[in-house]
């Protein structure tokens, strides 16, 4: 029997998310035991605040995966800002072009137990539906392979990363969604 049939999905606009926030973190810190860099004592805080902070920006969304009463999957997007200030690992044009107003996946978390289930992808396809025009885009740790093995298996393109500006981006992939219209106007993209 397929799993992911048994997955029901709750969203929670803008700051709905906030009562739901503790049970984001606890799943975080589960899913994050195999990254041992994301161990620290302040990690936990730090989520807190950020998603304090992202559930007031217009357009923010959060959806949760359970089965039964049990939360397998947390993901967080919202629309970015046009112009956008830019991404540390992108030059400034490439973050306007491909990153002004499309929807960015913050966080696309499940627990290990739920993985290859297709939790994570019925997540995203939440997230994904206020990207009506297709653009959307991610920015995942490179050392994080399941997230980098995640985004290449649902299609996502590897934007080529040149050399960061600041150590905010060292070692971040800014990901591209399947149809996103950069994709069809720019060849500078890595191969999958």
């Amino acid at each position: 029997m397929d799993v992911s049939t048994e997955v029901a999905t709750t969203v929670y606009p803008g700051e709905a998310a906030l009562a739901v926030v503790d049970e984001f973190v606890h799943l975080r810190q589960i899913a994050s035991r195999e990254r041992p860099q994301e161990q620290d004592e302040s990690q936990p805080r730090a989520l807190r605040r950020r998603l304090a902070e992202d559930a007031r920006v217009p357009g923010f969304l959060a959806v949760t995966a359970r089965i039964g009463s049990r939360l397998c999957g947390f993901g967080t997007a919202m629309r970015c800002a046009d112009p956008y200030p830019g991404h540390a690992a992108l030059d400034a044009g490439r973050a306007q072009e491909w990153l002004a107003g499309a929807v960015q996946v913050t966080d696309l978390v499940v627990a290990p137990v739920a993985r290859g289930r297709g939790v994570g992808t019925r997540l995203l396809d939440v997230l994904l539906l206020p990207a009506l025009d297709d653009r959307a885009w991610a920015a995942v740790d490179g050392d994080d392979r399941v997230a980098v093995n995640f985004f290449r298996t649902q299609d996502w393109r590897q934007s080529v990363v040149p050399s960061p500006r600041d150590s905010e981006a060292a070692g971040q992939i800014v990901f591209l969604a399947p149809r996103h219209p950069a994709l069809n106007t720019t060849h500078e993209l890595s191969p999958r």
